[in-house]
């Protein structure tokens, strides 16, 4: 998602585009990839973590960025269902950190993406998602406050680092099996430049505290699209490539969700966009909860860390995961 905005923001020629990332050859691909499309747009390019208070300080000193889209998270659920520390120190303390530096530095915009994984947690990466939107929209209800916090919410992107696409590709050409975790399991589906398109249109639409859902279409049976692309890719489902079943990851939903059952959407100008009307949150209460699970990275324990996250996210209830027993203890004691 971080690297089309960026190939979209080169045609839209603004004055600088600075790009940070923690990982080394994907910021190198990018950067090599847009230098010899740009005109008068200057480059800043630095491999640093949003994590790092200090050098984040230094990024924000130097540049003085006017729009931030903040694409920087964690986003593999099984992976992050054994690592809730890496997910919490991360996603909630990498977005909060740069969203203070919003703040400090007169940010006019800041648009975080988040997920259709964050409506009714299931997952810790999800409930992680949850938390960075409080925390941003939180900011929103902040008096006096100048910059404009805005959130885009949507499904699943197609050809994404491990998405299911490129996993089944992949699969076919090994000659098989193509592996699905459940036959009935569905997802929303958008392209990545179409993705990247709405979040651009959507950070210049918001005032603030708005957050926007895409209409993804409809649904997608994960089964049918391995069916459909064994088929596409001139073999036989079944006979020539076996399906296999593998079971839920831990974490994972059979379906996924833009809004809550009791939210309502608002319309915008553009079709695809809509604004969830989703209740809003304290910033003072937001601040200290939040803060209390920064903290507790350095001393407490995974169970001790999951705990505090129901607690901020009381909607968030763990999925084929180890996590469940938390949740039968927050019944009994109820």
């Amino acid at each position: 998602i971080g690297s089309e905005i960026v190939r979209q923001l080169v045609y839209l020629k603004p004055q600088s585009i600075i790009i940070v990332d923690q990982a080394e050859s994907a910021i190198f691909d990018i950067k090599n990839e847009i230098l010899p499309l740009l005109d008068q747009t200057l480059l800043q390019v630095y491999v640093a973590d949003v994590t790092n208070a200090s050098k984040m300080r230094r990024i924000f000193e130097k540049c003085l960025p006017q729009i931030i889209f903040h694409a920087a998270a964690y986003k593999h659920v099984p992976l992050m269902e054994l690592q809730p520390y890496e997910a919490i120190s991360n996603n909630v303390g990498g977005t909060k950190n740069l969203a203070d530096m919003a703040v400090k530095y007169n940010v006019e915009k800041f648009v975080m993406i988040s997920t259709d994984k964050a409506v009714n947690p299931t997952n810790i990466m999800g409930a992680t998602k949850r938390i960075c939107e409080i925390y941003i929209q939180s900011l929103s209800q902040h008096p006096g406050m100048k910059t404009q916090f805005i959130t885009t919410r949507f499904g699943n992107v197609l050809g994404s680092n491990g998405s299911v696409i490129p996993t089944f590709n992949k699969q076919i050409s090994n000659g098989g099996p193509v592996t699905v975790t459940h036959r009935d399991v569905i997802r929303y589906f958008m392209t990545i430049p179409e993705a990247c398109n709405l979040v651009l249109e959507a950070g210049l639409m918001g005032h603030g505290g708005e957050i926007y859902l895409f209409h993804m279409g409809s649904p997608v049976r994960i089964y049918d699209l391995a069916e459909r692309m064994i088929s596409l890719s001139g073999l036989i489902p079944h006979k020539e490539v076996k399906i296999v079943e593998t079971g839920l990851r831990p974490g994972e939903k059979m379906f996924e969700e833009l809004l809550t059952g009791n939210e309502e959407t608002v319309p915008t100008s553009n079709s695809k966009i809509m604004i969830g009307k989703i209740r809003n949150y304290d910033y003072q209460w937001a601040e200290a909860e939040i803060n209390k699970l920064l903290k507790s990275l350095k001393q407490e324990d995974d169970w001790q860390l999951v705990t505090r996250m129901k607690e901020i996210v009381p909607e968030f209830v763990s999925q084929n995961s180890h996590f469940e027993v938390l949740d039968k203890v927050n019944n009994t004691s109820n």
